[in-house]
């Protein structure tokens, strides 16, 4: 028996108001064709109107190349219906069936699409921002309400698996020292609720290894009630004490950048030569530079210089008092 071909029959336009007022991090785009959400929707659609099958079509506006998804297997042109999913989106569907399903199926049918195309966009972005948290040599952390780590990047990680160790004690303005972790607590405690309005914290952690940390404590809000209140904290490594002392022992004696420079590249037991290439400069000027030093510190060697700075402790509560500043 021959099989005849169905007429199309005249689109049906049917608008779903699609997306939120947030910020895009990624261009809007279709899912690939063996998404499993697109799919079962489709195997109901088709199932409202007996269709044998069903063949979607999505548009997207930024890219304008069509994805197709199908359910069954296409025989014939079938008949087409259209709908329009916002500015972001339009879709076509094809039925083998004469008669498409009607208005209120269509109806839910594109808040499903429309869901289903916000939830892959923003798993998309997620991803993207995933990768570049992980990505960071910082520690970020994210608490909830109750003070627990609900997400915390492969820094952070490594800080938590040392949190039992001395080398993690920290100071943050002059208090007694206490592991990282409780002095966190202490500090997302002081900034209180974070619907309670109260300012972020920014300051610098003092650790007991001598490393310099900046912090920064910051409540995040859920607009309208959305979700429960969380706690961003940021952690990096700005620098330590021995740097501190090598700025306070430049500044004690009057060093110029050079000299400072050549103090630094002598303490990583550099020969002339090597710090000549590294500077860009002759090894006879670097000669002279630590005549100078050898001058300004009353010292005549290098190991009297290196033991020198070594006992050097000036100034460094004034460099952690610039970092807090």
């Amino acid at each position: 028996m021959e099989r005849k071909a169905l007429a199309p029959m005249a689109p049906i336009q049917y608008e779903v108001e699609m997306g939120a007022d947030q910020p895009i991090l990624l261009k809007l785009h279709s899912p690939t064709p063996d998404d499993p959400e697109i799919l079962e929707v489709l195997r109901l659609a088709a199932a409202s109107c007996s269709s044998e099958w069903a063949e979607l079509a999505i548009t997207s506006e930024e890219y304008g190349v069509p994805q197709s998804y199908l359910f069954g297997t296409r025989d014939g042109d079938g008949t087409v219906v259209t709908l329009e999913i916002g500015d972001d989106f339009s879709a076509s569907i094809r039925f083998s069936a004469e008669t498409p399903p009607g208005l209120d199926i269509l109806r839910i049918l594109g808040s499903s699409l429309e869901r289903i195309l916000v939830c892959e966009h923003l798993r998309a972005q997620a991803t993207i921002l995933r990768g570049a948290l992980d990505g960071t040599s910082n520690s970020i952390l994210i608490f909830d309400e109750r003070g627990d780590i609900v997400f915390a990047n492969p820094p952070a990680d490594r800080l938590l698996s040392l949190q039992t160790e001395d080398d993690l004690l920290a100071e943050c303005g002059g208090e007694p020292r206490q592991p990282l972790f409780t002095l966190l607590a202490s500090l997302m405690e002081k900034i209180g609720s974070p619907s309670g309005g109260n300012p972020p914290f920014n300051g610098i952690l003092n650790l007991a290894d001598g490393r310099i940390m900046k912090c920064e404590v910051t409540p995040i809000r859920q607009p309208d009630g959305g979700g429960p209140d969380m706690v961003l904290v940021f952690l990096q490594f700005v620098g330590s004490e021995s740097k501190a002392r090598i700025d306070a022992f430049s500044s004690s004696y009057g060093l110029s950048p050079r000299e400072h420079e050549v103090v630094l590249l002598l303490l990583q037991g550099l020969t002339t030569t090597a710090m000549a290439d590294q500077m860009g400069i002759s090894p006879h000027t670097i000669r002279d530079h630590i005549k100078h030093l050898y001058r300004k510190t009353e010292t005549r060697s290098r190991s009297e210089l290196l033991g020198l700075i070594s006992r050097s402790r000036r100034a460094t509560d004034s460099v952690k008092n610039k970092l807090k500043r």
